[in-house]
């Protein structure tokens, strides 16, 4: 027996959101809907239950309703820390895949699929969960269906494919058959997935958080107080961990200050990191002239959306990175470097590559408010539909 939500406890609307547990791109984003769904949806409370592993505390400092307008005040947001998913596992001072220890750790983590997916049922039952929205955790699709939830998958990808050139496609057949209990799936740009989506599937864009632009402003002036260095974003995610990051010669390029996350440790007069803190990473994009960063979506999009020229890590080997270099618009400035050419990448009028000198810098303006609406008004109507049908067991 269903029963209506509005027979539930205070009318609450009980969403659980799960993020998965490998970088920060995919918090970001589901940050960004987040806040777009809580701001639109005044006609009933929402209580959201954040579900994610590493990225938990980032996600609760982002997502502090005392930071955020008077309108979110009669939402409720909660947290709980899980396990989500493999992710990938790369080479220790290496941003290569290693291949050997992904298969032992994702053969470990398939062991405690069934078990995981138990434990979740159970939650969603006791929640009394009427929709589970899942970034891109195959574990809550499996745990929804067999507790008469509605599930829709957020994601430009999913672990499915992202493991096919890694893994044996035998070893995916459990994955391949999780993904397919989804019933809704939104497809984000650079998604090259199967027809996901049992009841219906929808294909959208690039979309981020949107920046502060007093913000931008405060962190260019701090930056560069003259208004004639090249402000760079350099940022491979905080997944990739490097010993050597202080030997680039790319830091002592003196017509540029380099800013940098706070997962690396770089002493140098031209380099600034980003405060450990600091949650609004899309700031920092905006206010830069270039951005260099692995093909993750979450940067990527940032730097798309704020019309950023790219330079992007190109590692072929990763099925995600392929399609989300193929999405970028061929009107953007965009270079493909391997790993060995950003370790030997400089900028001075000397070396004669200063791409800097081709790209005119760009400034985010109030007039650019509307590119950071429509895809996110796409997601959260689709959300907001699925709200006005569903029901609970």
């Amino acid at each position: 027996m269903g029963r209506d939500r509005t027979k539930l406890h205070e009318d609450l609307i009980t969403i659980c959101y799960y993020i998965s547990d490998y970088g920060y791109g995919h918090a970001t984003r589901s940050i960004a809907i987040i806040r777009k769904l809580l701001e639109r949806y005044q006609d009933t409370p929402i209580r959201l239950i954040v579900n994610c592993g590493k990225a938990l505390p980032f996600l609760m400092d982002s997502l502090q309703l005392e930071k955020m307008s008077s309108m979110y005040q009669d939402h409720h947001i909660e947290y709980r820390s899980i396990f989500s998913d493999t992710g990938y596992v790369l080479h220790n001072d290496s941003i290569a895949a290693d291949i050997q220890s992904l298969r032992q750790q994702y053969n470990l983590d398939m062991s405690l699929f069934a078990e995981r997916v138990m434990q979740e049922q159970q939650f969603l039952e006791k929640v009394q969960a009427q929709l589970v929205i899942s970034d891109i955790s195959p574990i809550p699709f499996v745990a929804a269906q067999r507790a008469g939830v509605e599930s829709l998958g957020i994601s430009n990808f999913t672990w499915y494919t992202a493991y096919q050139d890694m893994l044996e496609k035998s070893d995916l057949n459990q994955l391949r058959e999780a993904y397919a209990q989804m019933d809704h799936f939104i497809s984000l740009a650079g998604c090259a997935e199967p027809q996901w989506g049992r009841k219906c599937r929808i294909d959208t864009g690039f979309f981020c958080r949107q920046p502060d632009l007093q913000e931008v402003e405060r962190i260019r002036t701090e930056l560069d107080p003259t208004g004639q260095r090249k402000i760079i974003f350099f940022g491979l995610g905080r997944s990739i961990q490097l010993d050597h990051w202080s030997t680039m010669e790319l830091w002592d390029s003196e017509e540029c200050v380099f800013i940098v996350s706070s997962n690396m440790d770089i002493d140098h007069p031209n380099v600034v990191q980003i405060p450990d803190q600091y949650t609004e990473s899309q700031n920092y994009v905006a206010a830069a002239n270039l951005v260099i960063t692995k093909p993750g979506w979450g940067t990527v999009c940032e730097a798309i959306e704020l019309a950023k020229p790219l330079i992007l890590l190109n590692r072929s080997h990763f099925y995600e990175d392929r399609h989300t270099i193929a999405a970028v618009p061929v009107d953007h400035p965009l270079y493909l470097m391997s790993w060995e050419e950003i370790q030997q990448l400089t900028f001075s009028a000397e070396d004669g590559i200063d791409k800097l000198e081709h790209v005119p810098p760009s400034k985010v303006s109030s007039t650019d408010h509307h590119i950071f609406s429509s895809t996110l008004i796409e997601i959260t109507d689709y959300i907001q539909n699925l709200l006005h049908h569903v029901k609970v067991v």
